[in-house]
């Protein structure tokens, strides 16, 4: 993110139902351009990997086989159960419940995973979602993400796992992520976990990669999410209003890129405000623990942090282009005194003015 927006572009998605950013297409199976008008009652549909896309999908035994197709049925208050097995697909969608009638995808038991198979790009794409909740699912082994969320609202990503992704990103805008989510509101993000996502090798001109990242959030919540292990940051905030960081585990992720005279962030907030760190544990992490930046000169303000553990790190929070070298004054990063920022190997407190 140094030196210029990670985000090269406004995700014109190309539109990923006009354009796939993959190359050679999205396989959709032959069924259509998605769109669907949805029966009156909500009913529960199967996939199963021992599916027939020519059933109906109503019950295990006529189940649908992929979920590509799966997703094709689904409208307000409709569930959609994947079967435990290996789904190898990249899927896309536009799907759309309301606010008293939500979609919910949800692994049926354990076991339910997208597999990249190291070749395919990105394992499910929601745009333009609403009201919709996908759980209990694993994505491993995509190229550039494993999960993405844009231009949506009220979305739910609960106790996903998204591991071993974004390590040869093909996408210009993507430096490896396990899930990204861009430009929505009402986001929640809950218990998931993210491990091993960055890219690999390290990329120098790519930047690291993140576990968990996020640009332009509105009104969300991010909590009780363990990111781990990445190559990169565990979790990004980036350019956001009103979103809460709370009781999250992010340790022992690779954030060292000094060799371009940089760092990333366990956590990283960048630009945006109104802002809520709390009850996170950060430790063994290779960089910064906490990093607070206006890489942009928006003035951000209402960054606030709070029963934090940040212990362990190289750096314990780190500072810059706020134009001071003492913390900015309270309405602007508001650091409070229960949090517990300490035992960091090089120092608790790193603060740089830049400008």
């Amino acid at each position: 993110m140094y030196e210029g927006k990670r985000r090269a572009a406004l995700l014109i998605l190309a539109v990923w139902c006009g354009g796939c950013p993959f190359e050679g297409g999205l396989d959709t199976g032959g069924f259509g351009d998605g769109e669907f008008v949805p029966d009156d009652v909500p009913q529960t549909f199967y996939v199963s990997p021992s599916g027939d896309d020519a059933a109906d999908g109503l019950s295990v035994e006529t189940a649908f086989k992929t979920v590509t197709r799966a997703v094709l049925s689904l409208g307000p208050g409709d569930t959609l159960l994947l079967q435990p097995g290996t789904y190898a697909e990249e899927v896309s969608t536009e799907v759309k419940g309301t606010s008293t009638a939500p979609v919910t995808i949800v692994g049926d038991g354990d076991g339910v995973v997208f597999d990249g198979q190291r070749t395919r790009g990105v394992g499910f794409w929601c745009n333009e979602c609403a009201h919709v909740t996908i759980e209990n699912i694993t994505f491993r082994d995509y190229t550039d993400v494993g999960l993405i969320v844009t231009l949506s609202e009220d979305v739910t990503l609960r106790n996903l796992t998204v591991h071993g992704n974004g390590f040869a990103a093909k996408m210009s805008w993507v430096e490896g992520y396990g899930m990204h989510v861009e430009d929505s509101s009402g986001v929640v993000i809950e218990g998931c976990e993210a491990f091993d996502n960055g890219p690999n090798p390290q990329v120098l001109d790519r930047w690291l990669g993140t576990g968990i990242d996020t640009f332009n959030l509105r009104d969300s919540v991010i909590r009780n999410n363990r990111s781990h292990d990445n190559t990169g940051g565990g979790l990004l905030v980036e350019d956001s209003t009103n979103v809460l960081v709370e009781n999250n585990e992010l340790t022992d992720n690779d954030l060292d890129a000094t060799v371009e005279q940089w760092w990333d962030g366990a956590v990283w907030v960048d630009g945006g405000h109104d802002i809520t760190l709390r009850g996170n544990v950060i430790t063994g992490n290779i960089g910064p623990g906490i990093q607070l930046s206006d890489e942009e000169l928006q003035n951000p303000s209402g960054y606030v942090l709070e029963g934090n553990t940040v212990t362990g790190n190289l750096y314990g929070v780190y500072i810059w282009n706020f134009g001071t070298s003492d913390v900015p004054a309270k309405e602007i990063i508001d650091i409070r005194d229960e949090n517990q920022i300490d035992g960091n190997s090089i120092l608790d407190f790193w603060i740089v003015p830049f400008n």
